[in-house]
């Protein structure tokens, strides 16, 4: 009896949890649909007729391909530079040197630095630099993801025996060739976690891009649909079908993901 009980508030919970989760994504793409009264009459009804008319516009009025493909490079390309940088650096951490608690000390005050402490010092280092471009950008994101990402694999690369280590050493395999060869596939769901989030997180940034760049040719996804806001109105169904755009590029690939993502979780927090 009691394990019933336990078992209906349990999926109570997750029903609720889904719902919250759920229900905003449900009334962006159903909005999207309609025309501005229809949003502003009832925005959880049905549209009348199913219209593609606002996805048509916000392609065309806003250079959306180009905001994609801005996006896709800022995500991506920041991505492998913080997991490449961030997996060698919590390798070489996971061995509990000297020095390696001061360093990840370090690593957690940087986590605790609010962004816009830094932001008007970058831009205006960047801007010197010219360097106030996509690039510009793609350096900063993967230079403040590094801190969050090598505290997280570290996490994972601290568990690994290391009695696979010493058996590739006596195989006659340098540490380059461990942490490729051994490291990696060991710690896969690890990197696919924090790779994951990171993409997410450099797909989503606006407060960086906004701030670096001007020109209309290299902002993100994110930008364009910003620039969509006027000072007194905003065309909402545009702007909903944009967002529709935008986001399901992060649906497919955190569904192809997700269950080495969820593995990854659960294995940060088991160990």
């Amino acid at each position: 009896m009691k394990w019933k009980k336990r078992t209906i508030v349990s999926w109570t919970i997750l029903v609720i949890l889904a719902v919250y989760a759920l229900l905003p994504i449900y009334l962006l793409f159903l909005n999207s649909f309609k025309t501005r009264g229809e949003i502003f009459s009832n925005p959880f009804e049905f549209p009348k007729n199913f219209s593609f008319s606002n996805y048509i516009k916000v392609w065309r009025s806003i250079d959306l391909i180009h905001g994609l493909l801005n996006s896709s490079m800022l995500a991506i390309l920041s991505t492998i530079f913080t997991l490449f940088l961030g997996g060698m650096a919590a390798y070489v951490l996971s061995k509990r040197s000297r020095g390696s608690s001061y360093v990840m000390t370090f690593l957690l005050f940087c986590n605790t630095l609010p962004l816009f402490i830094m932001l008007i010092p970058l831009f205006v280092w960047f801007r010197h630099l010219k360097l106030d471009n996509l690039l510009g950008v793609i350096i900063v994101t993967t230079g403040l993801s590094l801190p969050f990402s090598i505290m997280l694999l570290r996490s994972f690369l601290v568990t690994i025996p290391r009695e696979l280590e010493e058996a590739a050493l006596i195989d006659g395999a340098n540490r380059w060739q461990i942490f490729w060869k051994v490291i990696l596939p060991v710690a896969r769901s690890g990197f696919i976690t924090v790779g994951l989030l990171n993409f997410i997180g450099g797909w989503n940034s606006f407060t960086i891009p906004l701030t670096f760049l001007a020109d209309p040719n290299q902002q993100t996804a994110i930008i364009k649909i910003y620039t969509l806001s006027g000072q007194y109105t905003a065309p909402w169904g545009k702007i909903f079908a944009a967002i529709v755009i935008t986001i399901s590029p992060l649906i497919v690939v955190f569904l192809s993901l997700q269950r080495y993502f969820v593995k990854g979780l659960i294995g940060g927090a088991l160990k």
